[in-house]
């Protein structure tokens, strides 16, 4: 959730979990809640306002950025409804692991380039001849439709910063499949399994899920892309209570060896089961 704060006369705004129930959602489920059923988006939305917090990232903005006509439209008045209650999430998971390791645990997976960036730009779109923003109500200042005009201005820069984490995670990979075949044992010595950790989950979920692709290495085919798919698997299952993924990284994300909690997980044609989920559990608050 994002709210306004004032230090040293500036104001500033920041984004936390604050206990709420995280809900990730993929671009093609999003897609989905946003242009289908009026009375199912609605349930999401009320639900939302009452006790969740939409995890959000640079990339699934630079997805829908990319749609066109009454698809942008939907989208848009979908992800206005939303209001404060959203994060922008920290697209990069290897950022999160080392934030998480220096001991900043709840902020670790909130993108503060991201919140820094739009507020400043929303506060010089809102601002009569570059004046503070003063007693701009959140609803309005925080219109996560606006993501969508913000990102067009600058998706050079973040689809390179994307094509970048995807370099990244493909020579790693390549790094960890070839040592392996060579001997299996090095798998245990450079990514060790580890337990769960709550207060640095992002860690367990990224170790995990590397080992688990070298060791499925024959069954899978890197392609364009995984590596963003592995970093939105990565945050959105490690802070996320609701998620949707697709169907193989749902598969993979519940088949980690958890302990205790763990999100659940849905896939696009089950978003309906998702919105009755998130309604049950915000009704308890």
């Amino acid at each position: 959730m994002i709210e306004f704060t004032v230090e040293k006369d500036s104001v500033l705004c920041v984004a936390e979990l604050n206990g709420r129930f995280g809900v990730y959602l993929d671009t093609d489920s999003l897609i989905d809640l946003a242009k289908k059923s009026e009375c199912r988006r609605q349930r999401f939305l009320r639900a939302l306002h009452k006790g969740g917090d939409l995890l959000f990232s640079w990339t699934t903005a630079l997805e829908i950025a990319g749609t066109a006509g009454d698809t942008t439209a939907a989208i848009r008045s979908f992800l206005d409804g939303v209001g404060p209650y959203w994060t922008p999430l920290e697209l990069n998971p290897w950022k999160v692991v080392r934030r998480g390791a220096a001991g900043v645990s709840a902020q670790a997976a909130v993108s503060e380039t991201f919140m820094e960036a739009y507020f400043r730009e929303r506060s010089s779109d809102l601002s009569a001849e570059g004046c503070k923003v003063l007693d701009l109500p959140a609803n309005s200042f925080f219109r996560l439709g606006a993501v969508l005009d913000w990102v067009q201005e600058h998706r050079d820069d973040i689809r390179h910063h994307a094509v970048e984490i995807d370099h990244t995670f493909c020579s790693r990979l390549k790094q960890l499949r070839d040592d392996y075949d060579k001997n299996p044992s090095s798998l245990d010595l450079e990514v060790p399994s580890l337990p769960v950790d709550y207060r640095r989950p992002a860690t367990f979920v990224l170790t995990q899920l590397l080992r688990m692709l070298v060791i499925e290495a024959k069954a899978f085919q890197y392609k364009r892309n995984d590596g963003l798919d592995l970093c939105h698997a990565v945050v959105a299952s490690a802070y996320g209570c609701l998620i949707t993924l697709d169907k193989h990284w749902k598969r993979r994300v519940e088949n980690l060896p958890w302990q205790g909690h763990r999100p659940k997980v849905y896939y696009r044609p089950q978003v309906d089961e998702l919105v009755d989920e998130l309604e049950a559990v915000t009704a308890l608050r």
